[in-house]
């Protein structure tokens, strides 16, 4: 199964390909550097849950690719040693999460980047459930049952298993995110700085200023 990709504008667009096992591969991050990049992006209302979640899918970056407007794909990191953030900087829309290494054969897709993305039923229906809830230590307001403090040993396993196979079939190229030559960035990381990432903290659960 394939899912189109589509910027808020419509400006960036793309497709991730293959998705036909992603069973567990679905999860809701409560972490407060996923809300941070929301609430950097303008967009907390358009990826947010109401407990301050980020739904991601987890998927091999080859199985990723962009179609259209790949000149508007922008790049953050909340510090130095962050993760690569990458969103679309003609509309703000978050994309993916990435190590900061070209050979990682894992991506995290932002929900508000896939073209069902306002339809929870049709996610669950092509995509199959959310497969678990993690960084509950960070979450705002009364969490759903079921949601676990930092991430269980179960995901951790579906992630070895998914880096270990990507490795071993060199999955994690050819890549939107990385120049294959190089294995650098497509794009130059706007590094945050302490204090703009401090300014952003006050917004993260478990107990967020009002915006």
């Amino acid at each position: 199964m394939n899912v189109p990709l589509k910027c808020n504008c419509g400006k960036l667009q793309g497709v991730a390909k293959n998705l036909s096992s992603v069973e567990g591969r679905r999860i809701i991050c409560l972490c407060d550097d996923c809300q941070a990049f929301a609430h950097y992006l303008g967009h907390a209302k358009l990826v947010l849950d109401e407990n301050g979640g980020t739904e991601i899918l987890q998927m091999l970056p080859a199985n990723l690719e962009i179609t259209h407007g790949i000149e508007n794909l922008k790049c953050l990191r909340l510090s130095e040693k962050g993760m690569l953030r990458w969103y679309a900087g003609c509309c703000n829309t978050p994309v993916a999460n990435t190590a900061p290494y070209s050979k990682m054969p894992y991506t995290g897709v932002v929900h508000s980047i896939l073209d069902f993305a306002d339809d929870v039923k049709s996610r669950e229906a092509g995509l199959g459930p959310v497969g678990a809830r993690i960084q509950g230590k960070f979450g705002i307001g009364k969490l759903p049952e079921g949601t676990h403090q930092k991430a269980p040993l179960g995901l951790m396993l579906r992630i070895m298993g998914l880096l270990i196979s990507g490795l071993l079939r060199g999955k994690y190229a050819p890549s939107p995110f990385f120049d294959r030559q190089t294995g650098k960035p497509t794009v130059e990381p706007y590094v945050l700085s302490a204090n703009e990432r401090e300014a952003l903290r006050k917004f993260c659960g478990p107990n967020p200023s009002k915006i």
